[in-house]
């Protein structure tokens, strides 16, 4: 039977007035609304269009086999009492089970399951499935206090607003998981924060699909002067991927802060996949690089490989082990490999999105990326920027994610303020030596020169100020083979205390050929000179 048949036919309802109302289901405003306010104002329209006292959705729930009672008209207890109704049981059990409309002229004769519409003085009762291409989301019932034959007609006429219920329903609950998880994303993808001695920028595009991807990337410092950078794709979609995603992440971060190598962080990575449950497959790209010594370890489970951007602009692809994606074969190890990362050269990593197209190898997508990054004149930001206009369609299946770092040369002169806590004197130690080497410093100059600043900025972070949050400044000077430091602070050095402290100025002096100290009432400062030997020392 035709809508128009059904419409015409209908003696309850008249035919201009029912097609208003269906078309009120379909309101493209209703998929804004919050579920419980959506289920809501789709009672209110159902009741109208076929005249009934009362009205009820129940929907299918999504790890048992039972109906849950979710808005309701007239009925309004079902709700409020978390009415449930097995699959199968009872009226509205019947028709999710049987996938059919079921209508009952006396309610007092017919089995009930649930006592509400009894004791509501709900006479009759016709009752359809809630269906999107084959699959039962529940049951709509509406239901009359007085005694109604609900005819053919009406029943097509409500299962007809069931489909269209049904649609809606559907496109709200996949327009709120995509909100769910574009927030998860959002608050679990990190900022890009400073890390001292890089530059960091990063991308990440969601695909151009109803729900988001397990697509991730991440940046940290380690202790000893070492950056960390994480790329991972999860194997799915929507908020089970993000929350897998998630605990990546942090696990991740936590075993390689505990000073794990990068071969076993993965290796614990792929352990832990495999305690929780469900496992989801995932491919990594994590690599740790050491700025002293211009080396990265990177390991590789069954991702792209990582692009090399030479300091001249030449780009390869690092040579990797290939492990297996994490969460395939429980207890893998994973291999690392070690790479030469010179001063001033630029590591991108990525997710496949980036590479992979439709119809064409891998290999021509790499390609592709290689040459373009390789065009690329700027820094980092820039880079992503270009790569994600010129490389990223605008509708694609897979999301794209991508972090690139860069290692610029030491700066000229040494010019910046630091929080006055022990946690930066290990960060100002790594650039100084960086600085220093720059500047044609001998391994032993750099490590008394070193040394000797730490204790002044030491000496800035214990004695200067009192609880609080301060900080302190480092200047560094090159001239005519000279070293000059200069830690400026802002407070008033107390006197040393315990047995063997105050012995950090002797050591300064001791180890530079000038120190000066000179305190007053907006602070203390501390020059510390010396002169580099040899004919390497340049400006």
């Amino acid at each position: 039977m035709s809508t128009k048949e059904i419409l015409t036919t209908s003696g309850a309802v008249p035919r201009d007035e029912a097609l208003a109302s269906l078309q009120q289901l379909t309101d493209a405003a209703l998929a804004w609304l919050p579920q419980d306010e959506l289920l809501s104002e789709l009672l209110v329209r159902v009741t109208e269009i076929l005249r009934a006292d009362t009205a009820a959705i129940l929907l299918l729930d999504d790890e048992q086999p039972l109906l849950r009672a979710r808005a309701a008209k007239g009925i309004e207890e079902e709700v409020e009492q978390g009415v449930t109704i097995p699959l199968g049981k009872g009226f509205a059990g019947r028709i999710a089970a049987e996938r059919r409309a079921i209508v009952i002229d006396d309610v007092d004769h017919a089995d009930i399951l649930n006592p509400i519409l009894r004791d509501k003085g709900i006479r009759s009762l016709v009752g359809v499935p809630l269906l999107i291409e084959g699959r039962v989301l529940g049951v709509l019932h509406v239901g009359s206090l007085r005694p109604r034959r609900f005819s053919a007609e009406e029943t097509d006429l409500l299962q007809l607003a069931a489909d269209r219920a049904a649609l809606t329903i559907d496109n709200a609950a996949l327009y709120e998981q995509r909100r769910v998880a574009e927030s998860l994303q959002r608050q679990l993808l990190p900022n890009m924060q400073r890390i001292p001695g890089v530059e960091l920028a990063a991308r990440y595009l969601p695909a151009s699909r109803d729900t988001l991807g397990g697509d991730w990337f991440d940046a940290f410092a380690l202790p000893g002067g070492r950056v960390a950078l994480a790329v991972g794709d999860v194997v799915g979609h929507g908020v089970g991927a993000a929350a897998s995603m998630a605990q990546l992440r942090a696990a991740l971060r936590a075993y390689a802060t505990d000073g794990h190598r990068p071969s076993e962080v993965v290796a614990r990575l792929n352990r832990l996949m495999w305690q929780l449950g469900p496992r989801s497959m995932t491919t990594l790209s994590y690599a740790v690089l050491d700025l002293e010594a211009e080396r990265v370890e990177h390991v590789c489970a069954g991702h792209p490989p990582p692009l090399l951007l030479e300091p001249g602009g030449e780009g390869r692809y690092l040579d990797v082990k290939p492990n297996v994606p994490l969460a395939t074969v429980p207890g893998s190890w994973y291999e690392s490999t070690v790479h030469h990362v010179p001063t001033g050269a630029t590591l991108v990593l990525y997710t496949d999105g980036l590479v992979e197209r439709r119809g064409e190898v891998i290999d021509e997508g790499l390609e592709r990326l290689r040459v373009t990054a390789a065009a690329v004149d700027g820094g980092v930001d820039p880079l992503c920027a270009c790569l994600a206009s010129k490389l990223v369609a605008r509708t694609r299946a897979d999301d794209v994610a991508m972090i690139a770092l860069r290692v610029p040369p030491p700066p000229k002169e040494i010019d910046g303020s630091w929080p006055a806590e022990h946690a930066t004197l290990a960060e100002i130690r790594h650039l100084l030596r960086r600085w220093l080497r720059g500047r044609g410093a001998s391994e032993e100059e750099a490590y008394d020169i070193t040394v000797a600043c730490q204790e002044a900025c030491a000496n800035a972070v214990e004695h200067a100020y009192g609880p609080g949050a301060h900080s302190f400044s480092l200047q560094g000077r090159f001239e005519d083979g000279r070293v000059s430091l200069t830690v400026r602070d802002g407070g008033r050095w107390r006197a040393p205390r315990g047995q063997h402290r105050g012995r950090g100025l002797m050591l300064m002096r001791r180890l530079m050929d000038d120190v000066d100290v000179e305190h007053g009432d907006d602070g203390t400062v501390v020059v510390l000179e010396r002169t580099l030997a040899g004919a390497e020392a340049r400006a």
